[in-house]
């Protein structure tokens, strides 16, 4: 959640890399750049609870559970090393005041679908209010 600080484009990178060949330059640019910065939930924390924007995180950390992961190494990596950012995240986002925003931690979780559906499914009810469906 702090993608411009430090190595996080590097990592934004591998990561791109290893789902599919793509770019994170072609994205926003060279790492740590405006755009990178412009594009940083972090950075913008001020912003986002100032517009009352809906936040929803999610982050597992890395340890396999009931909806699978097991074998996939770099998608636990992953998660193992976002959690915390997601976590000082959220610390700062309530001391900015902020109460617009979901967060969830769960005891186990990695980088995959199976968590990703659990949780899509959980905000649906936010997603069809903000579509207006």
């Amino acid at each position: 959640m702090n993608l411009s600080d430090g190595i996080w484009p590097t990592l934004v990178g591998f990561a791109m890399r290893d789902a599919g060949g793509f770019d994170a330059t072609a994205m926003w640019g060279p790492g740590g750049g405006p755009a990178w910065k412009r594009n940083d939930p972090t950075v913008n924390v001020g912003r986002l609870v100032a517009n009352g924007t809906r936040i929803w995180v999610y982050c597992g950390n890395g340890r396999p559970g009931e909806l699978g992961g097991g074998g996939d190494l770099p998608g636990q990596l992953l998660e193992t090393i976002t959690v915390d950012s997601n976590r000082n995240f959220q610390r700062q986002y309530q001391a900015a005041g902020g109460s617009n925003g979901v967060f969830n931690f769960p005891a186990n979780g990695t980088h995959g679908w199976g968590y990703w559906g659990a949780q899509l499914n959980a905000m649906k009810p936010d997603i069809q209010r903000a579509l207006g469906v």
